[in-house]
């Protein structure tokens, strides 16, 4: 009995370091702006958004550092919107708010051999 719960240990570790990286992988990038945005509340006139992962909330959840011109915003969660195909550089997403300020509402990453969408909701 011991040995069958060790092999099911020995099976599920492999499982729990693997998934976060289903959710997480290659999350640290950066964006240079040259045009003025939003993230949440903080506006900025231009400058460079770096995302790094923190970690993997879940499968298709990445909690994520986001730093504006070097200063730290703190942790968002990106949610896996779909797959993309995996050519080309990653790309931050915007939207136009309603005083024509760019707000970040995700990032695409090229992969392996496919891409990922995450949003910010």
């Amino acid at each position: 009995m011991s040995k069958m719960w060790w092999a099911m240990g020995a099976l599920a570790v492999p499982a729990l370091v693997a998934a976060p990286a289903a959710a997480a992988v290659g999350t640290n990038v950066r964006f240079e702006i040259d045009q003025p945005f939003r993230i949440g509340e903080h506006g900025y006139d231009a400058g460079v958004i770096a995302v790094q992962n923190v970690s993997a909330y879940t499968p298709s959840t990445a909690m994520l550092e986001v730093w504006v011109n070097d200063e730290c915003l703190g942790m968002m969660p990106a949610y896996l919107s779909g797959q993309v195909d995996g050519s080309g550089p990653a790309e931050a997403l915007f939207r136009r708010d309603q005083e024509g300020r760019l707000q970040l509402t995700g990032f695409q990453l090229s992969g392996q051999p496919n891409g990922a969408v995450y949003r910010f909701r």
